[in-house]
């Protein structure tokens, strides 16, 4: 909350003429400093439904300074208590040609739109919830706020209570002085009514939010609860209708971030159990490898003893070739026959050998390949099983991102939520 300028009674001592002069407080207004003779403007862009919205307003230099100026925000005494001063700052007859500027160009996007009334109050919601949020330790006029093109609770929400006023809701100021914080009331006939308020909802003005949607958090985590002060500021007759649908996407949007922190959990459980399988699954394809490369070096021990054998009866045939032709003696023949058997039945024998290791490396490889295999299928179902949590979770954080970015899309989140998933 802002600070309090008060002037109770100021006493003028005019010590010349020897008297007492008691200038009773008036109620806080403008006052133009009329040093200043040129215009002042700001531009606004902001998002509604599915387009961007453009607002220009420009107000006299001389309402703008004298706005700021200290001598137009005194309180009186008799106003502190009542907070009538907040009906002051919001209707000074100064702003009028603002307001208009502001609600003539916003009437005019609610013809474009063909807007209802209900969607018309959410299009002026947004432009405010759209101005920078900036604190400064003292009270300003909403002139002020539209200039600087900045403003915190107060300002914010004494801009859109004079906005909602002047188009015909009835909306009012509320007050929590328990959480040093202020936001506009509308009147609305269903249970998004805040307590204690006499039928009124809120409207947070801080930030882009869901009319009725009170669960607004502070800083510290904490959100509203104390009873308000209600502060009329205008006669307005209209309502909000659609409260029932907000709690329709609030509903979703907690249940939703409730579902969408269990699946993630979940999928993180999930991620860690595939992580291990596919350790596993990587100790199986070593050893497999690991088995394939002793079968092929069995295969080319077998091969090359083989062909060492072949290459001995070549010798024995050239040997039994020379034996017939005389070319060697019965006595160089048969030693040299025992040298070639001798060989050719080592180079069998291992060639014997090399061919039993293959077999025993195939057998234990086709089966360490079953293995291999019904563990692939384990970890796909399981790796199945964890792309439907992601997609589930992923389907709803769509929504629930949609929901807490889109508030000034009203009807497009409520239909969407209607034919969303249902949570579980």
């Amino acid at each position: 909350m802002k600070k309090i300028i008060l002037l109770a009674v100021l006493l003028v001592i005019i010590s010349s003429a020897g008297c007492y002069l008691c200038i009773l407080s008036a109620n806080p207004q403008i006052y133009p400093d009329n040093a200043y003779t040129d215009s002042l403007s700001a531009e606004y862009i902001f998002p509604f439904k599915n387009t961007s919205i453009t607002l220009f307003v420009s107000v006299p230099a001389s309402i703008y300074h004298g706005a700021k100026d200290t001598g137009s925000k005194y309180l009186p005494y008799t106003k502190i208590t009542s907070r009538e001063y907040y009906a002051d700052f919001t209707n000074d007859p100064l702003q009028e040609e603002m307001y208009t500027q502001i609600l003539t160009q916003t009437a005019s996007v609610k013809h474009t739109l063909d807007l209802t009334d209900d969607e018309y109050l959410e299009l002026l919601s947004t432009f405010v919830q759209s101005i920078h949020y900036h604190t400064k330790d003292e009270y300003r006029y909403p002139v002020e706020t539209i200039i600087d093109q900045y403003g915190d609770c107060d300002d914010k929400s004494i801009l859109l209570a004079g906005l909602l006023t002047r188009a015909g809701y009835d909306a009012v100021l509320l007050i929590f002085d328990e959480e040093s914080h202020a936001a506009v009331g509308i009147k609305t006939a269903d249970a998004t009514a805040y307590p204690d308020t006499g039928g009124y909802a809120v409207i947070e003005t801080t930030d882009f939010s869901y009319i009725t949607d009170r669960s607004f958090q502070f800083e510290d985590g904490s959100s509203l609860s104390s009873a308000p002060s209600v502060i009329s500021v205008g006669t307005g007759t209209k309502t909000y209708t659609s409260g029932s649908q907000i709690t329709v996407i609030l509903n979703y949007r907690d249940k939703a971030a409730s579902l969408i922190d269990r699946l993630s959990r979940e999928g993180a459980e999930k991620t860690e159990d595939l992580d291990e399988m596919e350790d596993a699954l990587t100790e199986y394809e070593i050893r497999l490898s690991s088995l394939d490369s002793s079968m092929q070096t069995a295969i080319s021990a077998y091969n090359t003893y083989a062909d060492l054998a072949d290459s001995i009866v070549s010798q024995q045939k050239k040997l039994n070739r020379d034996l017939r032709a005389g070319k060697i003696t019965d006595n160089a023949y048969s030693s040299e026959w025992e040298t070639l058997n001798a060989s050719y039945t080592e180079y069998l024998t291992k060639a014997d050998d090399a061919y039993q290791n293959y077999t025993a490396y195939y057998a234990e490889y086709q089966k360490l390949y079953a293995e291999y295999q019904a563990y692939y299928a384990a970890y796909a179902a399981s790796y199945t099983d964890y792309s439907s949590t992601v997609s589930e979770q992923n389907r709803h954080i769509d929504i629930y991102n949609l929901i807490i970015t889109e508030p000034y899309n009203r009807e497009h989140v409520y239909q969407t939520v209607l034919h969303a998933p249902a949570l579980i």
